[in-house]
């Protein structure tokens, strides 16, 4: 019964549902932004539901933009992008987060401090790049590179814009507001290897990152839109055949069909992703999961 209330909520109504409705509402603004007649509005909400019954041409407007070639340029760039720099945002999180607390331990146990210099220095760096625009960034690397691989931009993505930052110092608060908790001092006591760079399980750091974790996750679920908005900035950075670049043509074209299409798929993928976090949660932690979202 709580998979099925689970798969309710977040597949049908934070997923489709969310979709759906999201597409009618931006595209309603738009739609009054530019001035529309009445009929407009009729005619996109036919081309709407041309698009979800699987109508191979969308396009009334200007015709040659199907499905299709929308999903496609979905799948084969916004999604692979915006998963990447997932995996980078949690990465950078994780190895601040054991250094951080790793630091403190050696310092408040054996009065070596030579590591604080460091995580500050580390913590500016992240800092600084934060405060660069996006924009900035990728015009940086493309002067620099021309063309640059997924991955690349990914990090770019999450370095820039303060996502990094934003999720390196919350998993850091995190785990730095539990070192001294009765708990972690007992479990220091063992001589576990501390983790200084990664918090494996079994040592200090990854004893603390278990505790942080049902927090985590749901602060990853929220940064996901986030994340999806700077990887459609990047999409049309560096002119990839995504749903960034999409809604730039539609906008610029007032190609109204591609333009639904192109903020359904992008709000599609925004579930997809949520939908991911918010499983792992739901798999690991169901209690907190029930608390959280």
């Amino acid at each position: 019964m709580r998979f099925l209330r689970f798969l309710l909520k977040e597949f049908i109504l934070h997923g489709i549902v969310f979709a759906v409705v999201g597409t009618i509402i931006l595209s309603a603004l738009y739609l009054l932004s530019i001035g529309t007649p009445a009929g407009g509005y009729l005619d996109a909400l036919k081309a709407f539901l041309l698009m979800l019954v699987g109508q191979k041409d969308l396009s009334q407007v200007g015709p040659g933009f199907t499905s299709g070639q929308i999903i496609l340029a979905g799948a084969a760039q916004t999604l692979p992008l915006a998963l990447i720099a997932l995996i980078f945002l949690i990465l950078i999180a994780l190895v601040g987060g054991s250094y951080a607390v790793t630091v403190r331990y050696m310092a408040v146990h054996f009065g070596v401090r030579a590591g604080e210099k460091i995580e500050q220095f580390l913590s500016a760096v992240i800092s600084v790049l934060a405060a660069v625009p996006l924009f900035v960034g990728f015009w940086l690397l493309y002067t620099i590179m021309g063309s640059a691989p997924l991955p690349v931009i990914s990090l770019i993505t999450v370095l820039l814009g303060g996502l990094a930052w934003d999720a390196t110092n919350f998993l850091k608060t995190d785990m730095l507001s539990q070192v001294n908790q009765t708990h972690a001092i007992v479990f220091s006591t063992l001589g576990r290897d501390r983790g200084r760079f990664f918090p494996l399980s079994g040592t200090y750091s990854g004893y603390l990152f278990s505790s942080s974790l049902p927090r985590f996750i749901p602060y990853l679920a929220g940064k996901v839109p986030a994340i999806i908005g700077s990887v459609t900035i990047a999409e049309i950075a560096f002119d990839f055949p995504g749903l960034g670049k999409n809604l730039i043509d539609a906008l610029i074209n007032k190609n109204t069909d591609l333009l639904i299409t192109s903020v359904f798929i992008l709000l599609c993928i925004n579930a997809v992703v949520s939908f991911l976090v918010k499983t792992v949660l739901f798999l690991i932690y169901p209690r907190w999961y029930e608390k959280a979202l």
